[in-house]
């Protein structure tokens, strides 16, 4: 009952939304796979935009409804906003601790030079490496654990079957 009430709550209530994507975004290992990933999609998906002639504050608000992370939902109006003020658009992502800093001086690159689309392909490719390379080591670590822990639990199971078999054995010994 109780998952299913954290999984409703977090589905229809943003503020808790937003607290377990905060937690879940400061666990070492679950940081690099959330981050990478929505890197990834967001810089995708505005290179295809940007290279298909949308214009940046239509690109912003289909940005904004791609992503399921209220963080970069966030960073996204904070763009769209600056973007109306007459900012550019990577004065949102500076010091922003869930965009990464390489991706953020690819976007002020790409600015400077009018090639945003192409840097953002960049990005989208080196975060999509490092998305899977992180996946593969998380992978590799796991099996072994999933190993160890189904041994015990293959022990278990042969015992439960085991002992009571002895048991009957001995009460049949005594017997005779």
């Amino acid at each position: 009952i109780i998952i299913v009430v954290l999984i409703y709550l977090y589905k229809n209530v943003q503020v808790i939304r937003t607290f377990i994507q905060w937690i879940l975004m400061h666990i070492p290992v679950v940081k690099d796979v959330i981050i990478y990933n929505e890197v990834t999609m967001f810089s995708k998906t505005f290179a295809s935009l940007l290279s298909h002639n949308v214009h940046i504050t239509d690109s912003m608000d289909i940005l904004g409804k791609v992503t399921n992370n209220e963080f970069y939902k966030m960073m996204i109006l904070d763009t769209i906003a600056n973007l109306a003020r007459g900012d550019k658009i990577s004065s949102a992502y500076k010091d922003q601790w869930a965009f990464p800093v390489p991706a953020y001086e690819m976007i002020v690159t790409g600015e400077k030079t009018g090639q945003l689309a192409e840097m953002m392909s960049k990005v989208s490719t080196y975060y999509q490496s490092l998305h899977k390379n992180t996946v593969s080591r998380i992978k590799a670590l796991v099996e072994p654990i999933l190993i160890i822990f189904l041994t015990f639990a293959v022990g278990i199971i042969l015992l439960a079957v085991i002992v009571p078999m002895f048991n009957m054995y001995q009460q049949v010994q005594n017997l005779g």
